[in-house]
Parts: C-alpha cells; sequence; structure tokens
C-alpha cells in the first residue's frame, strides 16, 4: 500500500472515531483527541471517569479499519472522594458480582488508583473483577494483581478445547496461531479485523484452566 494510500485511509478512520465520539452523549465535543498512524489509532486528552476512558477505547475499536487502539486518555474527575471510600465502594461492587470470589480478593486505593489482589480458580472470574470496579465513579485506574490458580488442566487439553471453540466463534480462526505453555495461552497469526482479535481473546480468556492470555494477533486492516 502507498504512502499516499495509506494516509489517506488513516485520514477515513480518523473522521469515522471522532464521528463515533461525538455520537455517544457520554462525551462532549473534542473532548477526546485522535490519531490514527498505519490503522493504529491513539486517543488522548483528559477524560472526567475512568469508565469513560474504556468506553472512549471500546468505541474506537469497533471503527472498520482499525487496528489497535492506545489509549493515552488521562482520567480526571471534577470531584474527589477520599481513597477509603472508594475501596469501600469498590469492595461492594465485588460483592454483588456473583461471578467474583470476593472473600478472596482484597482492594487498595491509592491517589483514586485501585489495586485490586488475591487469586481465583479461573481466568473469567479475574476479568469479571475487573469489569465490577471499572463502572465505580471517581476512579483514576485500575491495576489487577488477580492470580488464577485453580482447576488445573493439561496443557494439551486446553489446546485442544480452545482451538475448537475459537473456530466456533472466530471467522479467521485459521490465521489464528496457538500455543499453550503452563497454562499459559499464547494467540498469534493475523485475523481480518479487530473485533475477531479481541473476540479470539475474549474466548481465551473464558477457557477452563487458562491462567493468563497472551495477545499478539495483528489485525490486517484496510479501510
Amino acid at each position: 500500500m502507498s504512502v499516499s494510500t495509506t494516509s489517506r485511509n488513516d485520514l477515513h478512520i480518523q473522521e469515522d472515531v471522532l464521528v463515533e465520539l461525538n455520537w455517544d452523549p457520554r462525551f462532549t465535543p473534542a473532548e477526546v483527541g485522535v490519531e490514527v498512524d498505519g490503522g493504529v489509532v491513539t486517543l488522548q486528552g483528559t477524560v472526567s471517569s475512568y469508565p469513560k476512558l474504556r468506553v472512549a477505547a471500546e468505541l474506537a475499536s469497533r471503527v472498520p479499519g482499525v487496528r489497535a487502539v492506545v489509549n493515552a486518555l488521562e482520567v480526571r474527575p471534577p470531584d474527589a472522594i477520599d481513597d477509603l471510600a472508594l475501596a469501600t465502594r469498590a469492595r461492594l461492587a465485588l460483592e454483588l458480582d456473583a461471578d467474583v470470589p470476593n472473600e478472596r480478593i482484597e482492594c487498595f486505593v491509592r491517589d483514586g488508583v485501585l489495586t485490586l489482589r488475591g487469586s481465583v480458580d479461573h481466568a473469567y472470574q479475574r476479568r469479571a473483577a475487573e469489569a465490577a470496579v471499572a463502572r465505580l465513579e471517581h476512579l483514576r485506574g485500575v491495576d489487577i494483581e488477580i492470580d488464577v490458580r485453580g482447576h488445573l488442566r493439561s496443557d494439551a487439553e486446553i489446546h485442544r478445547d480452545l482451538h475448537d471453540a475459537l473456530h466456533r466463534r472466530v471467522p479467521g480462526a485459521k490465521g489464528i496461531d496457538l500455543n499453550v505453555n503452563a497454562g499459559t495461552v499464547t494467540l498469534s497469526g493475523r485475523v481480518p479485523t479487530l473485533a475477531e482479535r479481541t473476540e479470539a481473546e475474549e474466548t481465551a480468556w473464558g477457557s477452563r484452566g487458562v491462567r493468563h492470555v497472551i495477545d499478539r494477533v495483528v489485525v490486517m486492516g484496510g479501510a
């Protein structure tokens, strides 16, 4: 692809991402800056909440031609609460989520950044814990330090079941290479869209026996 064609495609992607952000009522015009280089979208600026930071990345990832999203947004809540109050809210959010073994997870907050520590039996429970607290107001960031320890399975079993699941759920699964080592899944290869890459990663995280996922899949892109 020529440089001029790449630049033109990047401009179209930038315009489409801005349209998506301006369409969503949670964002004000020009609240988020968008740069695109070779299909890689970088989001810059300041937003008022951590949930908005996540939504911005989700909206950008839906745009055709986007190969990856770099979320460089900063969170500055308009009003602050003390760390103890935020930790209390995080604790309650974990307790209310049926997928989270909340008794095995601890909450630590410093300067508005929440850290979750502990252990769970399944990778999906780790993801559920992150999702439960990510919706809280006044957060500036979230760090996840949760180990997946239970329900050990052989790498061969994980590989077999995940291979089948990928081919059921991801249209471009034939372009994905799969490696499993001590419960850690590494995905590589190429897929046509960012949505397929996301679905492949989510499928890996939801597989029984998986402890960690490394996503090295490349999106081929194209406007």
